[in-house]
């Protein structure tokens, strides 16, 4: 089994902590989910279905928006998850005005 690294309840990803072929289990804590495809070292895996245009969320931070539909055990990564920084500066900006 390999492990998988989530920090808050509200992420929707972990990072790997190994590299991770399509079929093999990974536990956080709470939570086990099957690789459904290869995820190298350091990389994200979806611990639930991401709805296409929601927030990936990772470190309890948003860092990007799902740009296609992810399932669980799903690597994300800039092939199906769009950049928001300038959204999240845009928002941030606001907050402190």
């Amino acid at each position: 089994m390999k492990k998988a690294i989530r920090i808050e309840k509200e992420d929707n990803v972990a990072v790997v902590a190994q590299d991770t072929a399509k079929g093999d289990r990974l536990v956080c804590p709470g939570l086990e989910i099957v690789a459904a495809a290869d995820i190298p070292l350091g990389h994200k895996v979806a611990l639930a279905p991401i709805d296409r245009g929601a927030l990936v969320v990772k470190f309890g931070v948003p860092i990007g928006r799902a740009s296609a539909a992810i399932r669980t055990g799903d690597h994300v990564h800039v092939h199906n998850v769009e950049d928001i920084t300038t959204e999240l500066c845009e928002g941030y900006q606001k907050k402190v005005r």
